[in-house]
């Protein structure tokens, strides 16, 4: 069978070719996070180089090649990931109005068998609670990158912050509550598309961090937490996975065991901040208000070790 669709895009000289997936994908921006974009485009990619090994159709596919791609991955890919490839699939094939491959019996049954078969849970960073950020700020320098290093721990450990929270706050996200103290504004998270955001009133010892930050640095207006090079602050935001290798940085530069520092990422601020929270005392319900958590169950997963750690 001859592909309707390869990596660069429709064959030349197809009487009707179907519209380069790629191309339909940037019609979605501003609908969707550009992250969520990108990892639509990286899934597609990897189904469709498998559909041009097999000489098999990619775009559309028909539900019959679906199946066979879950039945032959499933000895490689955990069903997290299928999951995520079978979605990005769905997404292209909906983008061009073409019909869903996912929606048969068969599909359904062979997603049924990859997460029987390949269970998986997903996995925790390690939380960055009250007493590690304390010695995580300890160990930063007292010049402008370490300066920004406090900023960035102290503000993402109050706001609970996810890295894409971090990476785009903004200086005219310092805003003031009722009662007039410092704030962070979150103006947009992974359950917030809408932009409604959340305000975080900030400790006075997290408020003299960042504002001694804006002082060294000289910021007026934009990015808030921004790359320091060569002893200067970059005007541009820093991105997710910047925000993860500083934190293993830091983490590596407090003398933590490699075992620990290794599995710090760009989550493990929100996650440690849940994990305090909870033991300080406040309810779920709270921590979802505070987290911009739509579902229970996420916050669940996040405390569980607390809750197993509390009773032994």
């Amino acid at each position: 069978m001859t592909n309707l669709v390869t990596l660069d895009g429709p064959p030349p000289g197809d009487p009707d070719p179907v519209p380069d997936w790629q191309t339909v994908l940037e019609r979605l921006r501003g609908a969707y996070a550009d992250t969520t974009i990108s990892g639509y485009g990286k899934d597609f990619r990897l189904f469709a180089a498998w559909c041009a090994q097999k000489d098999l159709c990619a775009l559309p596919a028909d539900p019959q090649t679906l199946e066979r791609y879950l039945n032959e991955m499933i000895q490689t890919l955990s069903a997290a990931t299928l999951v995520r490839r079978v979605a990005a699939i769905v997404r292209v094939h909906r983008a061009l109005d073409l019909s869903n491959p996912a929606a048969t019996e068969a599909v359904r049954l062979a997603m049924r068998r990859i997460k029987r078969h390949r269970p998986n849970r997903p996995r925790q960073a390690h939380g960055i609670d009250r007493a590690l950020r304390a010695k995580l700020l300890k160990s930063c320098a007292d010049d402008l990158a370490g300066k920004r290093d406090k900023a960035l721990l102290a503000l993402g450990f109050e706001g609970l912050c996810r890295r894409s929270e971090i990476a785009a706050l903004d200086v005219k996200d310092l805003v003031t509550d009722r009662q007039g103290d410092l704030a962070i504004l979150i103006r947009r998270g992974k359950t917030d598309q809408t932009g409604d955001g959340r305000v975080i009133t900030l400790s006075a010892a997290t408020a003299k961090i960042v504002c001694d930050w804006i002082e060294a640095a000289g910021l007026e207006a934009g990015p808030l937490i921004r790359p320091v090079y060569r002893g200067r602050p970059i005007a541009r935001h820093m991105v997710g996975h910047s925000i993860s290798r500083l934190l293993k940085e830091i983490a590596e530069r407090a003398d933590l065991p490699p075992e620990t520092y290794q599995a710090i990422s760009g989550h493990s601020l929100r996650v440690g901040a849940a994990q305090t929270l909870f033991v300080d005392g406040h309810d779920v319900l709270k921590l979802m208000k505070m987290g911009g958590w739509k579902s229970a169950n996420t916050v669940f997963r996040y405390i569980e070790r607390t809750e197993i750690s509390l009773w032994m």
